[in-house]
């Protein structure tokens, strides 16, 4: 062999050598690639489902209240939900002769608001309006005391207690008749206090006698409270009185 052949051969033997390795390089790097590619895949697969456990497990965590609630819900008897309504039905009625001369200071009251219209304090829509107050307490009131005393007659006494509180709304008109005229008159200010007054108290005086009726004193006014007890007291020198007299008789 020449020098210009051996020249030759070592040139390609160097060209084959830089692209082997050339080759080699590609692959290995594709091989990297692709490794990588797949790790970071894997990893994301897993942070995936990290992710869904946790948020399963606060799913879980946010169910179990409310499948707690339930099951206490349904531990719940039907006993004790009727025992729990006695007992809120008994607290409201057991003051119930209270909340009637409550109601009886609301007509002392709504007549003093008469007193003032016809004083020319009050106008006729103030009136009224606390009259429309009052009957919606006096309402809630008949219906709180038939729950505790459910009586025809009791129905028919509280019944016209509210018609007559009704009829004190203003104006109070009058029917006239005579001389071929009919027609109605506007009450003046002091005779509506008259109609006024006469219906509230005999709305009272139904209070009074279911009151009474219930065992219970329904004096509510300082005054009323120290004629009541003197009056207990005349029944009780009354009662001694006789018993002597029974007994001189029986001498």
């Amino acid at each position: 062999m020449d020098v210009g052949t051996l020249i030759l051969i070592a040139v390609v033997v160097l060209i084959g050598s830089i692209v082997s390795a050339w080759i080699v390089s590609s692959v290995i790097s594709q091989q990297m690639k692709n490794m990588q590619a797949l790790m970071i895949s894997r990893s994301l697969e897993v942070e995936t489902k990290t992710v869904e456990k946790k948020r399963k497990g606060t799913r879980g965590s946010e169910a179990k209240p409310e499948e707690v609630a339930k099951q206490e819900v349904r531990d719940v008897s039907e006993e004790d939900i009727v025992r729990k309504i006695k007992q809120i039905i008994d607290e409201k009625v057991h003051n119930v002769a209270n909340e009637a001369k409550k109601k009886k200071e609301r007509l002392l009251m709504l007549l003093d608001v008469a007193r003032g219209y016809a004083l020319g304090f009050v106008s006729e829509d103030e009136y009224n309006a606390f009259l429309m107050r009052v009957l919606s307490e006096l309402d809630e009131f008949k219906r709180l005391w038939l729950a505790a005393y459910p009586f025809p007659e009791d129905k028919d006494r509280l019944n016209q207690m509210l018609t007559h509180v009704a009829r004190t709304k203003l104006p109070i008109e009058v029917r006239e008749k005579g001389k071929g005229k009919e027609g109605s008159v506007k009450l003046s200010p002091d005779e509506a206090l008259i109609r006024i007054t006469s219906s509230i108290k005999s709305a009272i005086s139904i209070l009074d006698d279911l009151i009474k009726k219930r065992g219970d004193n329904p004096a509510v006014t300082p005054l009323e409270i120290k004629l009541s007890q003197e009056l207990e007291k005349c029944k009780k020198k009354v009662e001694d009185l006789e018993k002597r007299l029974q007994e001189l008789e029986a001498l």
